[in-house]
Order: C-alpha cells, then structure tokens, then sequence
C-alpha cells in the first residue's frame, strides 16, 4: 500500500532533492495541489541504442520480459521509450533496415525499489529559484515549413497516407535549476501527465508537460484518449468560446480525429477480447491554459495478462503522432522530417502491481523538453507539429505549431483569486446574475473549480450580513473555495465628478488578466500610482493601436451626435457588468474607439456597478 503524504511545496522540495529520482505528476485532479508519484532509491538503470550491423530484436524482446518481471517482484520500472523504436515496434519495419545513426537511443529505463505519492501545495512563484529559457530557435521558419508541407500534401493526394503529422523541433537554452525550472512550466500547463526524469549518469532530464495519455491498463482493462486537433485559447470569453465552436465543427479538425480514432481501435483490436472494444467519448474538447484540445477516449479488455511486447507491438508509437496507416506513414515522415525524434513523441512510462493487478501508465512525450547539461549550461530540444490531411492549410498548421511553444514564452501567473465586486443593500445583489456569469466565465477560462450550489450558498450567507449599502469583494480561491470581504459606502447626495487623463503606456493585448477581473492587478496598480503623482482619479487605458479602452476599475461611455457610445474590449479591457446590462438594455452602443473621440466627445461618464455613473472631467495636459 502507498502511503499518502500531504506537504507545503517547501517540505516536498526538500524531500525532492534529498532523495532525487522520478516525479510523474498530476496538477488537474486537485486543484491547487499537485499529487506526485514520486520514484527514487534506483536498482538499475537499462539503457539500449541503436548499433548497425546487429540484431536487437531479441535483446528488446527480453528487456521488457525483464520489465514484466521486475513489476510483478514489487519493483517499479519506469522509463522513456524513444520515437525511433517504432522501427522495431511497427509491424513490416526492420531496425536492420533503418536509416539511423550509430548510438541513436531507443530507450532508458529506470529500475526503482521506492516509491510514495504525496499531495502538494502548488509553489508561488516566489518559492521557485531564478531561471530562464532563452534563444528559442525553430528550426524550420515558415517559407521551410511550407516546402515540406507542400511534399507532405503531395504524399497525401498520391494516397500514400490519410493524415501525416509532420513536426519540427525548437532549440533553445536553459539558465538556472532544472527542477525549479520544471515546477514554473508546470504551473504554466496543468496536466494529468507530467514529468521530471533526470538521467543522472547520461547528464540529460525530460521533462513533460504531456496532456496525452497513451495507454493506461488497470488488471485486464485497457484505456486510451488519444488527441488530435487543436486550436489557441482566446483572451476574451467571446474569443475563446469562438476558437471552442470552430474546434468542436471543424471538419478538418474532427477528420483528423476520427481517423486517429479507427487506428486505434484497429490496433487495440489485436490484443483485445472480441467485441470489447468501445469509444467512450468522440470529438470531446479539453481546455488546457493555452489551447482548446479534441480528445476521443477508448477503452477495451485484454485477450491475455498485461506484458509490454505484446502491447507495444500493436500500439507503439502513437497514431496521433504519426498517422494513418502507420507503417507508411512513419516511413513518409522519416524522409520528410530527416531527423530523429528522440523521446519527442514517444512513451513515457510508469509501472507497479500490487496483488497481481499490474497498474501501467503512459503518457505520449509531447509539450517535452529533452535536455543536455554541462555544469550550468543547458542545451534543450522542444520538438512541436501537427496533423497534416488534404483538408489543411500551410499558414495554419504552423500557427498551429508555433501556438505549443506559448508554455514556454507565456509569464508565470502569480498566485491570484477571481474576483466580482458588488453593491449589497437590504438583503439584495446588484445584478447579480451577471456578476455570477461573468465570475463563472473566467473560472472556466483559468481552470477554477466552480460550484453553482457553492457559490448560492455563499451569495445567501453575505446578503444575510449586510442591511446597510455595503462594497463587497466576492472571490473565488483556486482550489474552488468563495469567501468574501465588505466595506460599507458613503452616502450620495449627488453625482461625483472626476478627473481622467489618459495612461502613460499602452497596455499589452496578449496580458489575459486585463480581460479578466482578478486580484492580479499589479498592471493597473502601477498606472494608478501615476495617477497618483498626476493628481487625477484615473487613468484611460488604450492599446498600442491607440484604441481606447476602459479605466483602470471604470468602463466609459462618452456622447457624440446624440448617442450615447462605449469602447469595444476585443484588444483589453474588463467587460463590466453595468455595462452589460446597459449593452442589453440598448441604451449605448459598442463603437471603436480613439482618443480623438473622447477629445470631441459632448459628454464623457464612467460607471460601474458599485459607484453607478460618474461625470468626467478629461484632463489632457
């Protein structure tokens, strides 16, 4: 039995580096919290590469009788199984026959004798030590790309293949702590599969940041999701939604997924009991931080006892990184790509039994960086692609593969709740139902747990507390918790007037937390000190198109012609729920906005759902 620990970040990571080893990792199960299987006191470590002039089959063959062995003896073999096996997995492939180098890899295991799962705080990110990933180097640009796109979609019109995932890699350098660096990409991608796998004696560590399982077998049964079909997350809700909507209905997209689908459920049909085969879900969408993902889940039951010849003979390498049918597919790519893989698109494995039930999990090594040291200095390979058919474009695929590099280049978040301020008086919520929409939205879109009978719950208990108008900060925690803060509001006995100038600097467009109302405010915080130092109250946001957008915590509504107009937000800018509702009751319109605009406008006001209007004096000097 694995015990189950529960540490703040700074224990486990003391643990870590006292005892060192293999951490496969989950950050999607518990919000907040990462639960770790973490593998150490190694026995062996079994290494193979590639020798020309040699047969191998029958030394991998016993390499995993091996592995067979050593789980069902109470040990732990865990590993990396490199692309480049397929030559020796695929039927109608030969090692012999390959065209690779003389001490190619084609796989790494490590034999553990130890083994606890832990819970985990998730660090801040104050907690990780110093580090950088820098000079990040595609190797194809995209006039290359479109050349060998070009022979890819050749292949495919001749009919040599039905899909082709055609990949790359990226090369970049590492400054600073690997294991640091690890936890900061971890915190950038939730997944269910990560990895950090340091090759002590090789001077190499993967790590992965895989969402795809590739085969998971508990007892006799069998489970696999694979994923094909991607699209970028959206800033805004209405942007996201869209990208979500073109993914679910994209034929190019559900092609590439359904034909994945049927080749696993012909290579699950090998090894499985007649008729047990089942798709369990087709086409679903998974949002991770960066992208929308289609996924479809298959599940089946084994013809005989688990053992990894047999199911990696009809498995290894995954369809969805290869393509249909696979042995010609894999043999197009090779000649296409001219370049090893290495664990890019492979197999990462776990494996342990415990009364005689054998527990095998592997993830297919995508969003994985394969990493060389020499002291300090770490050289690192990202490898990134997509699937090719007939139905794709040159300028969309890559965009495609340049979208998976963003779990690299995006900023580490800061620790930060979900926020929704509200006017409380006498028992009631000022438009509450759009407070609870807007708070829902950006917890689906940052990946917060959300409670409708929690958050009612909640809403119940805070209008019980307040009889006089009351501002009140509703937040959401991540670990999908509501709390609340209040303060009480002055009396009115007329309209204010404040002053406005507009902001020192425009914001930056791709900062999703000026779509989104947080406690991450530190944006808007420095613009508010020089407001400060300005004498003014606030300060008008803009982008660096010179559009205008909102206040630093006001929308605007400015008069022009006798009508009355707010700025469009699809550049920045948080939709405020005052004004939604006067977006629904029609009283203004959305209109484009410049600073010219405000400039000639005949009345400028700011709202918001606490203060109500506000009267606007622009100062522009």
């Amino acid at each position: 039995m694995i015990l189950i620990e529960s540490n703040p970040f700074s224990s486990f990571e003391e643990s870590y580096r006292k005892f060192g080893g293999l951490l496969f990792e989950d950050t999607l199960s518990k919000p907040g919290f990462t639960i770790s299987d973490h593998y150490y006191d190694p026995k062996e470590t079994i290494k193979l590469s590639y020798e020309k002039n040699q047969t191998l089959t029958h030394q991998i063959t016993s390499i995993f009788d091996r592995l067979d062995f050593e789980r069902k003896n109470g040990l732990y073999p865990c590993g990396i199984l490199y692309y480049e096996l397929g030559y020796h997995l695929i039927e109608g492939l030969e090692l012999t026959e390959s065209n690779l180098e003389e001490g190619t890899p084609l796989l790494h295991i490590t034999v553990f004798q130890k083994k606890k799962r832990v819970v985990y705080k998730n660090p801040d990110p104050n907690e990780i030590s110093n580090h950088s990933i820098s000079e990040i180097n595609p190797t194809w640009s995209k006039a290359e790309y479109e050349g060998k796109w070009k022979q890819t979609n050749e292949f495919l019109k001749l009919g040599e293949s039905y899909e082709l995932n055609l990949c790359f890699p990226v090369h970049m350098e590492i400054q600073g702590d690997l294991f640091s660096t690890y936890q900061s990409l971890k915190s950038k991608q939730k997944t269910k599969y990560s990895v950090y796998y340091p090759m002590q004696e090789d001077g190499k560590t993967i790590i992965s940041l895989s969402p795809e399982l590739f085969f998971e077998v508990k007892g006799e049964e069998i489970y696999t999701e694979p994923m094909k079909g991607t699209i970028v997350r959206g800033n805004t809700a209405s942007e996201d939604q869209k990208n979500f909507n073109y993914l679910q209905t994209s034929e190019k997209e559900k092609a590439e997924n359904v034909m994945i689908t049927d080749l696993y459920r012909n290579d699950l049909g090998r090894i499985a009991k007649q008729g047990t085969v089942e798709v369990e879900e087709l086409f679903s969408i998974q949002g991770l931080n960066t992208v929308w993902q289609m996924v479809s889940k298959l599940r089946a039951k084994l013809n005989q006892p688990f053992s990894w010849n047999t199911v990696l003979s009809a498995l290894f390498p995954s369809g969805s990184v290869i393509g249909a049918p696979k042995q010609r597919s894999f043999s197009l790519l090779r000649s296409l790509e001219g370049r090893n893989r290495g664990s890019y698109t492979g197999a990462f494995f776990t494996s342990e039994e415990e009364n005689s039930i054998p527990w095998i999990r592997t993830s297919v090594t995508i969003r994985t960086l394969e990493i060389k040291s020499n002291g300090k200095d770490h050289k690192a390979v990202y490898g990134i692609g997509s699937g090719v058919t007939v139905l794709s474009n040159p300028n969309g695929e890559y965009e495609e593969c340049l979208s998976k590099l963003k779990v690299l280049t995006n900023p580490i978040p800061p620790p930060f709740e979900i926020l929704e301020t509200l006017r409380v008086s006498k028992g009631r919520i000022f438009l509450k139902d759009l407070h609870t929409k807007r708070m829902e939205g950006t917890a689906k879109r940052f990946g917060f747990p959300f409670s409708k009978e929690k958050l009612n719950e909640t809403l119940e208990d805070l209008k019980s507390k307040f009889s006089i108008p009351s501002r009140v900060r509703f937040l959401l925690k991540e670990t999908g918790e509501f709390h609340f803060e209040s303060t009480a509001l002055p009396k009115r006995t007329k309209r204010p007037r404040i002053k406005l100038c507009f902001s020192n600097v425009p914001i930056d467009s791709q900062n999703i937390f000026f779509y989104h109302k947080t406690t991450n405010r530190s944006e808007y915080d420095k613009r508010i000190e020089v407001c400060k130092e300005m004498k003014v109250d606030d300060s008008i946001l803009f982008d660096k198109e010179g559009r205008v957008l909102e206040t630093n915590i006001r929308n605007l509504f400015y008069k022009q012609n006798g009508t009355w107009y707010t700025p469009t937000l699809d550049t920045g800018g948080l939709p405020g729920v005052f004004r939604e509702y006067l977006l629904r009751k029609h009283w203004v319109t959305e209109k484009i906005t410049f600073q010219d605009d405000l400039m000639h406008a005949s009345a400028i006001l700011t709202a918001n759902s606490v203060r109500g209007f506000e009267r606007v004096t622009l100062v522009t000097e």
